[in-house]
């Protein structure tokens, strides 16, 4: 071939390998995207299989969990229990789902000690073939959250006119703290006698007061810069002149607050069970003095010691006395449930929670001997925050106390009548008058079983217990204030020690006079207060004159000088000074005095309210009954918490929960009706006032201002001991996933 002309053979080559090449690249493309094409269908049939096995396997979950609740339910047993056999022998089951599904779940463990709820985890795995898919869900077995409360009522009263509490507080109805009415009277009286404080968030179910308690102009509450009596400044909310330092929540649905379960727009309290408690009690009670009697018994000086034993296992039929000392402290282990009532007072070790099938009676200050450390302190040294502190005190053993009362827990004093069994002086039964008084027993109807000594509740025709169970009427007896007849009288079957008898009457087991006497005890107090409304003077001269001197006896015997008390009672039955007897110059209707001895000194004040409420306060030291002043336990009633103490402050140490809440405790405090002289009783640094400090006669260690001061136990919200014994809120889902772990695949 001549050199310069092109091979035709070469060009068919190239065009050939240029065509091939195309190809190859074309098949190469097209196998990429028909593998990418079969990938995508493959995974999206496994994405559409995945999907439909985990919403099986949630199902079969949702399954387990009702199966468990129902379980629980159905045994009658406590969480702890519960918790306890299905640790020991978890459930497990296989179930066809369809469509060739196959169901199995198994629980793969349950909440231990020291847990800050009680939970149950179960696995629930759905197959089919080859495929599965696992969910992990953990279900609440927890105590109430109503314990997740420092304090808790359904009403605010004068409770809030000194009152301290650190922890959040729920209300259950219109929160107006103080005195007076909404719009009318009392407003900012929740700042007077020292002023009240919340350190922590206030929760009310309903509406809150707009007396003394500033708002914006679109109606929300708004903070301020204020101050109560030895507080300092303090940045919170002011409701009706009580103070809020954190959140506050009007028609609050927050999970602490009692919920309406039956419907009936009443908030319904756990109740203690006395069927789960007997069968599900399951601790220990040795040393100290511990008097076990039997129903029936009455408890005197022989059966104090004859009914001695040396322990209590589980559960006790009948009633309890348990006093411990420093030296031979009340030693508790776990629960311990006891059918009728329970009287405690001393030192306490262990941790665990007792029972009262009725009610429960603290006649004197009841303290740990092995305390928990306060943030910053011991166990909680570099520690502020207050939920590590309560874990470290948990983690340590330190002493845990739960008091619980199917009835009512009485703080101190209730008694009203001496070893004769006549009234005492007026000025002795001044905790049984604002009882009477603050949870309407001077009036009105209240119904009992006669089979269980049970206060019930009316509604609609219908009586029902604690529980909700409904009571037949042949079996409910009806009773109202009798002062006259304790056998018959409401008072006796709500607030003292005893029962019904087969006639219907109230029986007591403990006399007024050896609770007060013997038990109690009495100790003397100085610029001790107290107050009596002596009611509306008759119409008639000579009527009133007989009233005068009812009231003259009464003011004696209460201790008032001879001299003096003519002269009051004049006043109180509405008589003219120098007329029928009544001296030349008689106390105003409404105002004040010194009250003087007959030799003329100064030994106290009087003041006379609306021609009918006297009160008195003392200067010097006399013997009164003693004052509870600390309890180291958490305190829960499915009816009252009621407690009194005068002039001196209270440690609450725990907690205070119940449908009615009524403990007067204003503190040492000098009061709207004093004289100016008494001003040291309020001044956080006059030594004169005896409180402010430790080594002062009237200091109250925990206590703030000399103040009723609730301190909350914070391990109750981190896995300390709880309430086992009352019902819990089971069957809450607190954590669920998608697990990928084969150990956890049911098989």
């Amino acid at each position: 071939m001549k050199s310069g002309q092109t091979n035709p053979f070469a060009r068919k080559g190239i065009a050939l390998v240029t065509v091939l090449v195309a190809v190859v690249i074309v098949i190469a493309i097209f196998t990429t995207l028909s593998a990418s094409v079969l990938s995508e269908l493959r995974n999206g049939r496994t994405v559409s299989v995945r999907d439909e096995l985990a919403q099986s396997a949630d199902g079969l979950s949702e399954r387990a969990r009702l199966q468990l609740v129902l379980d629980y339910r159905s045994r009658g047993i406590s969480v702890p229990a519960y918790l306890d056999q299905v640790n020991a022998n978890p459930p497990t089951a296989t179930v066809d789902l369809g469509n060739g599904i196959t169901g199995r779940w198994r629980v793969l463990g349950t909440s231990g000690v020291g847990a800050e709820y009680g939970w149950i985890e179960v696995a629930s795995t759905a197959s089919r073939g080859n495929e599965s898919q696992t969910v992990v869900r953990r279900i609440s077995f927890g105590q109430n959250d109503v314990f997740k409360l420092a304090m808790l009522s359904e009403t605010t009263n004068c409770m809030y006119c000194h009152l301290r509490v650190n922890g959040d507080v729920g209300a259950l109805f219109h929160h107006r703290p103080g005195w007076g009415t909404e719009g009318v009277s009392g407003q900012g009286s929740g700042g007077h006698e020292g002023g009240s404080v919340i350190r922590g968030n206030l929760y009310a179910a309903r509406t809150i007061t707009n007396d003394d308690t500033p708002r914006n102009g679109e109606g929300a509450l708004t903070r301020g810069n204020y101050s109560a009596n030895g507080t300092g400044t303090l940045n919170a909310y002011k409701i009706n002149g009580s103070l809020v330092t954190g959140n506050v929540e009007a028609n609050s649905t927050n999970s602490a607050l009692p919920q309406d379960t039956d419907g009936d727009g009443i908030p319904d309290f756990p109740p203690i069970k006395r069927s789960v408690a007997m069968a599900s009690a399951n601790g220990s009670l040795r040393g100290g003095t511990i008097v076990a009697l039997s129903s029936g018994q009455v408890l005197n000086p022989v059966t104090q010691v004859s009914a001695m034993v040396g322990g209590i296992s589980r559960t006790h039929e009948g009633n309890l006395v348990l006093i411990g000392t420093p030296e031979n402290p009340i030693v508790l282990d776990k629960d311990v449930y006891v059918s009728g009532d329970v009287v405690i007072k001393g030192v306490v070790r262990g941790r665990g929670a007792i029972y009262a099938g009725r009610n429960l009676y603290i006649a004197g200050n009841v303290t740990y001997q092995n305390p928990p450390s306060k943030p910053g302190q011991g166990v909680c040294t570099g520690v502020t925050d207050p939920d590590q502190c309560a874990r470290l005190n948990i983690a340590n053993g330190r002493d845990e106390l739960r008091l619980a009362a199917r009835g009512n827990t009485i703080v101190g004093d209730y008694t009203e009548r001496n070893a004769s069994g006549n009234l005492l002086p007026v000025d002795l039964r001044q905790s049984a008058d604002f009882y009477r008084a603050q949870f309407g027993f001077y009036g009105g109807n209240r119904y009992y079983d006669t089979q269980t000594g049970d206060e019930l509740v009316l509604k609609d025709g219908r009586y029902y217990n604690v529980e909700g169970t409904e009571i037949s009427a042949s079996r409910v007896i009806t009773r109202a204030a009798n002062q006259s007849n304790p056998a018959q009288d409401a008072y006796s079957y709500s607030f003292r020690p005893g029962s019904i008898d087969p006639s219907g009457n109230f029986t007591g087991w403990i006399s007024d006079d050896f609770y007060k006497n013997t038990l109690l005890g009495s100790s003397n107090l100085a610029y001790n207060t107290w107050r009596w409304d002596f009611g509306m003077p008759p119409g008639s001269t000579s009527a009133k004159v007989s009233f005068r001197n009812t009231i003259e006896t009464e003011l004696v015997n209460a201790r008032i000088p001879s001299n003096q008390a003519r002269a009051i009672a004049c006043r109180l039955a509405n008589l003219s000074a120098g007329s029928n007897g009544c001296p030349s110059s008689i106390p105003p209707s409404n105002g004040g005095q010194d009250l003087r001895d007959n030799a003329g000194n100064v030994v106290g004040y009087i003041h006379i309210q609306g021609g009918r409420t006297l009160r008195v306060v003392r200067d010097q030291a006399l013997s009164y009954e003693t004052q509870v002043t600390r309890v180291d336990a958490f305190l829960y009633s499915n009816f009252r918490i009621a407690g009194k103490t005068s002039m001196l402050g209270v440690a609450m140490n725990g907690g205070l929960i119940a449908k009615e809440l009524g403990i007067l405790a204003p503190g040492r405090f000098k009061g709207w009706w004093k004289s100016s002289r008494y001003n040291f009783l309020s001044s956080p640094t006059d030594t004169n006032r005896q409180c402010n400090s430790a080594g002062q006669t009237y200091f109250v260690a925990d206590t703030e201002d000399c103040a009723l001061t609730v301190n909350y136990d914070h391990r109750l919200r981190n896995g300390g001991y709880g309430f086992n014994l009352v019902v819990g809120n089971p069957g809450q889902t607190v954590s669920w996933r998608l697990s990928a772990d084969p150990n956890e695949r049911v098989r």
